[in-house]
């Protein structure tokens, strides 16, 4: 997913709930103000918003999804992996910060390398004091690339 994207979860229904709540909570007083001739007005308004924002969230959920995942197709067997674009961008910040590397680039190295019964170097992920270097990086892509 994109950095600013997240999956929609049970918090994600959870927030909207309060956000219709908070609407509502608007919108009530405004319809008792305005009278009972342009009450419609001021609930389509609401709607109007409420659905706005739910729409602008799913959309930008929707956009963060792998290409083909929104529509149900699962990537052929022989493809290239989705998860290798994203790991493009994550591997330049690796060689910056080393528990980045740890936590979050390793993980996803061996998950591929498993998928794909890839045998990854035994002294992998270096140890702490040791910067990732890009000779490491090298020898972990060969690995992952000579088993396809």
């Amino acid at each position: 997913m994109e950095p600013g994207a997240e999956p929609v979860t049970l918090g994600t229904l959870i927030g909207w709930g309060v956000l219709l709540v908070l609407i509502a909570g608007i919108a009530t007083p405004l319809v008792l103000w305005v009278g009972e001739a342009n009450a419609p007005v001021v609930v389509r308004l609401a709607g109007a918003l409420f659905a706005a924002a739910v729409l602008f969230r799913l959309i930008a959920a929707v956009r963060a999804l792998p290409d083909g995942t929104a529509l149900g197709r699962k990537q052929a067997a022989g493809g290239p992996d989705p998860r290798l674009a994203r790991l493009a961008g994550e591997v330049r910040l690796s060689l910056r910060q080393r528990g980045y590397f740890a936590r979050v680039l390793w993980p996803d190295l061996e998950k591929i390398a498993l998928r794909r019964h890839a045998q990854l170097p035994r002294d992998m992920p270096p140890r702490h004091g040791r910067p990732v270097s890009r000779d490491d990086l090298e020898r972990i892509l060969a690995a992952i690339e000579a088993a396809e």
